[in-house]
């Protein structure tokens, strides 16, 4: 007879799965979904076997209890008791405002600790992502409801902060102007769309049908404005000019845009990031610098639609800046320089290195092939890090965008023709003054040394990457790696996926741990090189929808990305940047599956036993 004293409890880790599944099984509880959530299930373990499990779904401030189960030989000894009770604990610590769960025959068992029955169309639109709501559980579960604190009463009267006022943070201004909510927008720039302005020269791949947000082009339409053509491809400045442009300088939006605004913080007004009791009823506080003035704006939600542009990812292939590439900054152009226009003389008759895989290297590279017809002088060489170039030339005639595929088959041609040196493989190590030219050293990918002399300019196409130290005292949840929003990370990762394809995704996956805190548009893919501008206005729109209270507008999102044509699960990654217009699509409802009927021995709970111990089958 196993004594209780003989439990521990410890949480789960990802090699626990096995052991926790045979429960699940054992107790003829649905696994759906579980193996998801496993970091936030508790264990009980009795000489190093685990004999009982109890797991939560969080979701924002809200969590579902799920899999109570306890090893059948061991049942009736309180093991289930000390797992409730700790996750109840665990769940108040974390400031969870509401636990529910669903079951079939043990709803006397769960009122003793508090919980009490509800109609099951009141369930809160959120737990409705879970697998337990989509199939699971059976149609006749009990859906039962704790509430652990009151939620915070919204102070409607202060505005949304809406960071940054590019495209995808216009079109969240867009969509506050026509649900009436308050807002202020803080650009850095002393003009709006600052960094479509950077690359402004640069033809995008896809259409005006698709760079255009629909609410945007709502509130222009009584202005006389004019939609551009379309099935014409713009440059990124044209975007400025014909459509940011006008609809910042509409009535209702203008006096509400700070520019010249740059944020330095973001927090809760009184609260660190690791103070929790009351954390979501404080107002959150931005601070900002503007006109050489340090300001602090109270906002009742914030948007994070800064972008990555003006955080470039380094020459040196490690992450890191290279040794030397620090000094050498004269020399090195971040981004897409307008080698045809403003920037001709610093690039004629020059030798020119661009390092890079991506839609921007292309797009120097050409540039500079085009120079080099005029001026004969003008020479340029190509580095990259993958010895793989499949995904760098692209789909060509198989991309949904055929600019964006026609992009991919000239730079093909242009590294066949000889024209260019081109390095594959290289991993910049050092950039050293020689002379008054630069040397770049590293290694190809068989780790041989690889030494590139007389460089006159380089050109860094790398990519980008987030500045999160803005906003170093909310709590996020980011995925490790990609350091995009955590629930996004697995549909992007370049690692695995190739073609720009990302399942219906909105306000949650782009909420954070931080109520009222969202990350949309390039800022929310992190360092993956995939996002398009259709998405950030898809983005937008479900994300004003959850913040005006319309949980089911926020919900009511359906994006289809077009296909790269390369779509592949193994190719080797290359960081590079890319562009941001795809296609947008009308957003339609993501399907929800109903319960299953019936409740047999594969439902979420059989009859408990009739001592009141933790019911074995449950889906809470």
């Amino acid at each position: 007879m196993l004594l209780n004293n003989a439990i521990s409890l410890r949480q789960a880790g990802a090699s626990d799965w096995p052991a926790v599944e045979a429960l699940l099984l054992a107790n003829k509880l649905p696994t759906d979904g579980a193996q998801t959530h496993l970091p936030t299930y508790l264990l009980a373990v009795s000489n190093g076997e685990v004999v009982g499990c109890a797991g939560a779904e969080v979701y924002g401030t809200l969590a579902l209890m799920r899999s109570v189960a306890v090893a059948l030989g061991v049942q009736k000894q309180g093991i289930g008791r000390l797992l409730v009770e700790r996750l109840l604990h665990e769940a108040r610590s974390r400031d969870i405002a509401a636990l529910y769960l669903l079951t079939v025959t043990a709803p006397e068992y769960f009122a003793q600790y508090g919980f009490k029955r509800m109609k099951i169309e009141d369930v809160p639109q959120a737990l409705k992502a879970s697998a337990e709501f989509q199939g699971a559980c059976p149609a006749c579960a009990a859906l039962m409801a704790l509430t652990l604190r009151e939620a915070p009463v919204a102070d409607a009267a202060l505005p949304v902060a809406v960071l940054g006022a590019g495209p995808v943070g216009l079109a969240a201004v867009a969509q506050l102007v026509e649900r009436g909510l308050p807002f202020v927008a803080l650009e850095a720039g002393e003009q709006v769309g600052a960094n479509l302005r950077d690359y402004g020269h640069v033809q995008l791949f896809s259409p005006w049908q698709y760079d255009v947000d629909h609410a945007m082009a709502r509130l222009l339409a009584p202005t006389g404005w004019t939609a551009p053509p379309a099935a014409e491809l713009p440059r990124a400045g044209e975007v400025v000019e014909r459509v940011l442009e006008p609809f910042a300088a509409l009535p209702q939006v203008v006096p509400f845009i700070k520019l010249g605004a740059r944020v330095l913080a973001v927090s809760r007004e009184g609260f660190d990031k690791v103070k929790s009791a009351g954390r979501d009823k404080a107002a959150f506080l931005v601070r900002y610098e503007q006109d050489g003035e340090v300001h602090e704006l109270r906002a009742r939600a914030v948007i994070d639609a800064t972008g990555t542009w003006n955080q470039p990812n380094p020459v040196g292939a490690n992450g890191l800046h290279a040794i030397g590439e620090a000094d050498a900054r004269d020399r090195i152009f971040y981004g897409i320089p307008d080698v045809a226009g403003a920037l001709r003389g610093r690039y004629e008759d020059k030798r020119t290195l661009v390092v890079g895989a991506g839609h921007s290297a292309a797009n120097a590279l050409l540039a500079l092939a085009d120079l080099a017809k005029q001026s004969p002088g003008t020479r340029l060489a190509w580095a990259v890090r993958s010895p793989t170039l499949q995904r760098v030339f692209g789909g060509g005639d198989a991309d949904a965008l055929p600019a964006r595929g026609a992009l991919g088959a000239s730079l093909r041609r242009l590294r066949d023709s000889g024209v260019l040196e081109f390095f594959s493989g290289m991993r910049v190590a050092r950039i050293e003054r020689v002379g008054g030219q630069l040397r770049l050293t590293g290694l190809d990918a068989n780790r041989q040394p690889v030494v590139v002399d007389g460089i006159d300019e380089v050109i860094c196409a790398t990519g980008q990457r987030p500045d999160l130290t803005l906003v170093s005292e909310l709590r996020l949840k980011l995925d490790p790696w990609l350091e995009s929003n955590e629930a996004l990370g697995p549909l992007i990762d370049p690692n695995l996926h190739s073609c720009g394809t990302v399942r219906p995704h909105g306000h949650r996956e782009l909420a954070h741990p931080e109520p009222g805190f969202y990350t949309l548009g390039v800022k929310s893919y992190g360092r993956a090189p995939t996002f398009l501008m259709a998405t950030g206005f898809e983005q937008a729109r479900s994300v004003v929808a959850a913040i005006a209270g319309d949980l089911v507008a926020a919900d009511r999102v359906e994006l289809e990305l077009p296909e790269t044509g390369v779509c592949s699960s193994n190719l080797t990654v290359e960081g590079a940047a890319t562009g941001c217009c795809g296609p947008a699509v009308e957003p339609a409802p993501v399907p929800v599956a109903a319960p299953k009927r019936g409740c047999g021995p594969s439902s979420c709970a059989p009859k408990p036993a009739p001592e009141a111990v933790a019911p074995k089958r449950c889906c809470g």
